[in-house]
């Protein structure tokens, strides 16, 4: 990241990835039943992906206004969100129709569109100097690290994402058929109702931070700290109910706490350091993240084991609300900042 533009890298990977998912495409017939050779070409499409969400992230702030940038994550996230719920929901129908390979030239077709639309929309940075750094390549390593742990608010909020991960796992597809089958007492069938009903409470969610943009902007960890407790409420309120509709309500009014806590922290981790050195920040913070969410996969599944599902979410209910009191904290923090700059 020192040698190359963010928009070098960037633009790099997203071709990196498309000629690894054309070679997946050509291959493929013979690949199906070569499980090894699938998970390593699976592997490296997985690498570019990681290795990329940082920059993405770090090049946000680059391209609008610090005072807009509430309003440009919800867009982002609101796409997302609408991609997503779009690709779980139709991609097995498209293989059945149409096969494999030609859903795997579908999607080459779609990244090729995405690797232009990405060089059109990055042009602005693109002419950005890379400046040669004089610190030995440790210490380049260890930057990303040091702003997470020097900078209060960024610990802090980097703390929330970490209890926030642990109790996230909640939602993984196990764990939600075992509440559906032993909990609410429903078919198979619920698992898809559950999840259809978080993702279009997630959705609302993108268009109401959109629409109160202005005030979440003004109000970073006001809103993150109000939408983590009313979150772990409703996550208690979930793994408590025994009632299938209620279940379902429950999780379209944890989209919209969800999209408004997860926007702020975005954009208190955007806005906390120096837009050179954000994609620095991401990997680190990346790293952190991903090591938390494989290690609570596998509490989530020891815990629910022992004592039960319900048992799981009202464990995460506890975290959340924990994340929350952090988030309180940081609000006070920074209040007291703001007062000795005034004095």
């Amino acid at each position: 990241m020192n040698r190359f533009s963010s928009y070098s890298l960037l633009f790099t990977l997203q071709w990196t990835k498309t000629a690894l998912l054309f070679l997946l495409m050509i291959l493929f017939p013979s690949l199906s039943t070569n499980i090894v050779v699938l998970f390593i070409f699976i592997f490296f499409i997985s690498l570019c992906s990681g290795w990329s969400a940082p920059l993405l992230y770090g090049i946000l702030p680059r391209l609008t206004p610090q005072e807009n940038l509430v309003k440009v994550n919800s867009i982002f996230s609101f796409s997302t969100q609408i991609a997503q719920a779009a690709a779980y929901s139709f991609t097995s129908v498209i293989v059945l129709l149409i096969g494999a390979t030609s859903t795997l030239m579908m999607n080459n077709i779609l990244m090729i569109f995405g690797c232009f639309a990405l060089h059109l929309s990055l042009r602005s940075i693109h002419t950005e100097r890379v400046i040669e750094p004089s610190s030995s390549k440790g210490a380049a390593l260890l930057e990303g690290w040091k702003l997470l742990f020097q900078n209060p608010s960024l610990r802090i909020v980097t703390c929330m994402d970490l209890i926030e991960t642990f109790a996230g796992t909640i939602w993984i597809g196990a764990i939600t058929m075992a509440y559906v089958t032993t909990v609410l007492h429903k078919g198979e069938e619920w698992w898809g109702y559950i999840n259809t009903s978080y993702y279009v409470g997630t959705l609302i969610g993108g268009i109401l931070a959109w629409k109160m943009s202005t005030y979440i902007q003004n109000n970073l960890i006001r809103s993150m700290a109000i939408g983590s407790l009313m979150f772990s409420i409703l996550t208690f309120l979930y793994g408590m109910t025994s009632r299938g509709f209620i279940a379902l309500f429950l999780c379209v009014l944890m989209g919209p706490c969800y999209q408004i806590r997860d926007i702020s922290q975005t954009t208190v981790l955007q806005s906390s350091v120096a837009p050179s050195l954000l994609s620095k920040m991401y990997t680190a913070h990346g790293a952190l993240i991903s090591t938390a969410s494989g290690l609570s996969m596998l509490s989530v599944g020891i815990i629910t084991d022992l004592f039960g599902v319900r048992t799981i979410y009202i464990l995460a209910s506890i975290l959340i609300l924990c994340s929350a009191c952090l988030s309180f904290n940081l609000l006070k923090y920074d209040k007291t900042e703001q007062k000795n700059i005034s004095l």
